[in-house]
């Protein structure tokens, strides 16, 4: 049984495959065998579903993505967007922090800038972890490794599929040229943030993978690869970002 624990808090379920991709790719992390127990750590992390007391019929619940190397488990789990804050501490007030060997988040850029969005982390998870770092991309090192990284790049606004765009014009430059030239199309449509690179990437999924969702791509095809990892220092660092969380 795996006796390090890591746990890894990201926004969306796009978030979470693309997280769950780079381990299994470029760290050599493989899904949990479902034959095989269950760590208890990741226990409190399973969405119980109950609509007869919650009344919530048609919510989708998140299972966290849970992986493992050697001797380490590693849960992603999905905290839902501007919710994470504070779903992330209901579940620390309930654990024992000691359990977990790491402690990571890994958020978009898309409001403000990745200095201030690692500040406010900092700020609100110091009451459970101390040394918890406020430059995004960095990793506290100690007996919880404890890190924040701030998509694309963590200094300049951006989000998740704004990383993608960049691994696809490697991967599928043909198919994201077209893509590119189908958005721009769109003229009267009022684009907002990021929207554009959000558009793209659906354009580009929807010819991978016809008929199915985002994140069935970024779990199954090639946005996330050795040559994208070789090539992108974004996802370059990344790779390094979470083998320092994770590695003792």
């Amino acid at each position: 049984m795996p006796s390090r624990c890591i746990l890894i808090a990201v926004e969306g379920n796009h978030d979470q495959a693309f997280i769950e991709r780079v381990l299994r790719k470029l760290l050599g992390f493989s899904p949990w065998n479902r034959k095989s127990e269950l760590e208890k750590l990741w226990e409190d992390f399973i969405p119980e579903y109950n609509p007869k007391i919650t009344k919530e019929y048609y919510r989708r619940l998140s299972m966290p993505s849970i992986l493992s190397k050697d001797d380490i488990s590693v849960a992603i789990y999905v905290g839902e967007g501007s919710n994470l804050l504070e779903n992330i501490s209901d579940i620390f007030a309930d654990s024992d922090l000691q359990l977990f060997s790491g402690f990571g988040i890994v958020l978009d850029a898309d409001k403000t800038s990745p200095t201030k969005i690692a500040k406010t982390y900092c700020d609100r998870l110091k009451k459970y972890f101390p040394e918890f770092p406020e430059k995004a991309g960095t990793v506290a090192k100690g007996s919880t490794n404890l890190g924040v990284y701030i998509l694309p790049n963590n200094s300049e606004q951006g989000v998740l599929d704004t990383l993608l765009c960049e691994c696809g014009e490697l991967a599928y430059p043909l198919y994201m040229e077209r893509a590119k030239n189908y958005i721009n199309q769109f003229s009267e449509v009022n684009w907002k943030g990021f929207d554009k690179y959000k558009a793209t990437i659906a354009a580009v999924a929807s010819v991978l993978k016809p008929g199915k969702t985002n994140t069935a791509s970024i779990t199954d095809d090639k946005w996330i690869s050795l040559d994208t990892a070789a090539q992108i220092p974004a996802i370059q660092d990344l790779r390094n970002f979470l083998s320092d969380l994770i590695s003792s």
